[in-house]
């Protein structure tokens, strides 16, 4: 049988404390009673040393309350049956039936109810009130039969007064703190989702002070992966001829930022979400033929479309595990990062068209001089750094000032573009053309050794001799040809720093051999 309450959590006093009380208002009450009883030194001894001996379990037991480390039911069971014998004494030595001490018996029990669960509180009641009727069963006659049944009746109703309202409180006082738990959890999840926002649009603002498309790539990823910390997501952007291309993706906290195609066939979910331009969110994608996930446990994803200037220009996707893992709440959080980073991106490809306007021949369209006095420091600095090879061209059309003369300058600027759509189909993305001035051009190829660059240089020569530029009713076919000086690092046996007063020489040479021809130094 269950003797005890449960303790728990509660907002009423403690039951250590209420028992403590308690018992401290049963000593007390005795005190009282012995200073005015009749007692003989027969009687007052054995009183006395139950007395002292009460007053030292007390003791004992907040000693232990104190200290908080010891169990304490067996304390109050031995306190509580110690108290039955104690009162019980005290009634025997002071009259029986004619004793107040009985008066005890309402303390110890009613308070020890609030203790005790109802079944024990009952058995309580009933072994205090066999002990009583024995201990007065002589004493008592017809007449004081109601007087004996008001004391064993109050002795009965109040514990059971006592032990209803306090078990009715308890249950009242669990729900209470239950609503209490509930409250202080739906508030700290409050504060955290406002946390959580608040890092969510600083980072957002950060975004749009990123000029740099990696680094918009990289600052979106973070916060997908590190602060929203979905399981997996990815950046989606809209290519050239309405193509989808992975920018950017994150699994388990790694970030890839490597370009990979979407197999649209496949993944036609996506350009389906991009041309309604609205959210969506699968619940659940097993058996779905219309979407291949980015991590292969994937259950839930949530698409949220880049919008910008009224376009979509991408899509932010996050993925989960679990089924139906994203609400409404993660859509409008994943919402405001992609109109962030809609916005950033915008802001990088401006910045970037910016500065390709600075740094970019306006004729032509390939760099100026100024971009490439920049870069050749960069390379030079590279090629040293990490002892890399690295090679100069630099091209002059021959007879070019003749050719303006006798044709104009329109037709002139013709063949200047000619030219340099020829070189761009002779060299490498990775290689830097410039138009030095005039009708000089200029190109850094790092990493190419001598042997191949030489090669560069020929084919170039070849191309553009071959090339035919004009064409039209206005502007006969026209041919030209380039003299190219070559220059490679270390193979030229000179420090990186002379590379281009060496190139310069090479092309002097190539001019002064006889023009359409090319010189390596």
């Amino acid at each position: 049988m269950k003797v005890f309450q449960d303790k728990g959590k509660t907002i009423l006093p403690r039951v250590d404390s209420i028992f403590l009380v308690s018992r401290l208002l049963i000593f007390l009450g005795t005190v009282w009673l012995i200073l005015h009883a009749e007692l003989t030194a027969k009687e007052f001894l054995p009183i006395a040393i139950l007395s002292s001996t009460y007053v030292i379990t007390l003791a004992i037991f907040w000693h232990l309350f104190r200290v908080g480390k010891h169990n304490l039911k067996k304390a109050y069971l031995a306190i509580i049956i110690f108290e039955l014998v104690f009162i019980s004494t005290i009634i025997n030595f002071t009259g029986g039936y004619e004793s107040d001490f009985y008066l005890l018996y309402y303390l110890m029990v009613g308070f020890s109810a609030y203790l005790l669960t109802m079944p024990a509180t009952l058995f309580l009641a009933g072994l205090t009130t066999a002990i009583y009727i024995v201990l007065i069963i002589g004493a008592i006659n017809m007449r004081d039969l109601i007087d004996v049944t008001m004391r064993v009746g109050i002795m009965w109703s109040l514990p059971l007064a006592i032990s209803f309202v306090s078990d009715y409180v308890r249950r009242s006082e669990r729900r209470l703190l239950k609503l209490f738990d509930t409250l202080n959890q739906r508030t700290s999840e409050l504060e955290k989702s406002q946390a959580h926002l608040e890092m969510i649009y600083e980072n957002s603002r950060i975004l749009g002070g990123i000029l740099d498309l990696d680094g918009v790539m990289e600052g979106v990823m973070k916060i997908m992966g590190k602060i929203l910390a979905y399981p997996a997501s990815a950046l989606i952007l809209i290519g050239p001829g309405g193509s989808f291309i992975y920018r950017g993706r994150n699994i388990g906290g790694q970030n890839n930022l490597h370009l990979k195609a979407v197999d649209e066939k496949k993944c036609s979910l996506i350009k389906r979400v991009a041309q309604q331009s609205e959210p969506v969110v699968v619940m659940d994608i097993v058996g779905r033929n219309d979407y291949v996930p980015i991590r292969l446990n994937t259950r839930s994803v949530m698409f949220i479309p880049m919008i910008a200037h009224g376009e979509t220009t991408g899509l932010l996707l996050a993925e989960s595990p679990q089924t139906g893992a994203f609400t409404e709440r993660d859509s409008k959080i994943l919402s405001v990062v992609a109109r962030s980073t809609a916005m950033a991106l915008d802001n990088a490809h401006m910045h970037r068209r910016m500065e390709e306007l600075t740094i970019t021949d306006e004729l032509t369209g390939i760099y100026n001089y100024r971009y490439f006095a920049q870069k050749l420091k960069e390379e030079q600095r590279r090629a040293t750094r990490y002892n890399m090879p690295l090679s100069l061209i630099m091209l002059d059309i021959d007879w070019f000032k003749k050719f303006n003369d006798t044709y104009g300058h329109e037709v002139g600027n013709i063949v200047l573009k000619g030219i340099t759509s020829v070189v761009k189909r002779c060299i490498r993305d990775v290689d830097i053309f410039a138009r030095y001035g005039g009708e000089e051009f200029v190109i850094i190829l790092p990493q190419t050794p001598r042997e191949e660059v030489a090669k560069i240089g020929e084919r170039i020569r070849e191309q553009i001799e071959a090339a035919t530029f004009g064409g039209g009713t206005d502007i006969p076919e026209l041919r030209v040809t380039v003299s190219v000086g070559v220059t490679s690092f270390p193979e030229n046996g000179k420090p990186n720093e002379e590379l281009l007063s060496l190139v310069d020489q090479a092309l002097y040479r190539a001019k002064g051999s006889g023009k359409n021809s090319v010189c390596v130094i």
